[in-house]
């Protein structure tokens, strides 16, 4: 019966990564995710929890701040990497379009 709850809990997690691109960085010790949601925004309220939890079964870290926004919105560069410093500075100077943010402090 585990052997099963943890092969469900993999093809979760793998549907996680293969459907929504995130980036994550720290704020004030906390964790924040930013994932982009292409899809209904009223996914976004539902995509909060998956996130936490998949966070917490995969890396074992708690994540602060969940952040939901349109695709696009995690800036690349041109050799394909997430910027993330440019995500955190959009983040902390309020200039993210954001469908949700869940603050899980």
């Amino acid at each position: 019966m585990c052997l099963g709850r943890v092969t469900l809990s993999y093809i979760q997690l793998q549907r996680v990564r293969e459907r929504y691109r995130s980036a994550v960085f720290t704020w004030t010790n906390l964790l924040v995710v930013v994932v982009e949601l292409d899809g209904n925004d009223s996914e976004a309220l539902n995509l909060v929890p998956l996130v936490t939890n998949t966070v917490l079964e995969e890396h074992h870290l708690i994540v602060g701040v969940v952040v939901v926004v349109d695709p696009g919105v995690v800036p690349i560069n041109s050799r394909g990497e997430k910027q993330r410093m440019h995500l955190r500075d959009g983040f902390l100077s309020d200039q993210i379009d954001a469908i949700y943010i869940a603050y899980n402090m």
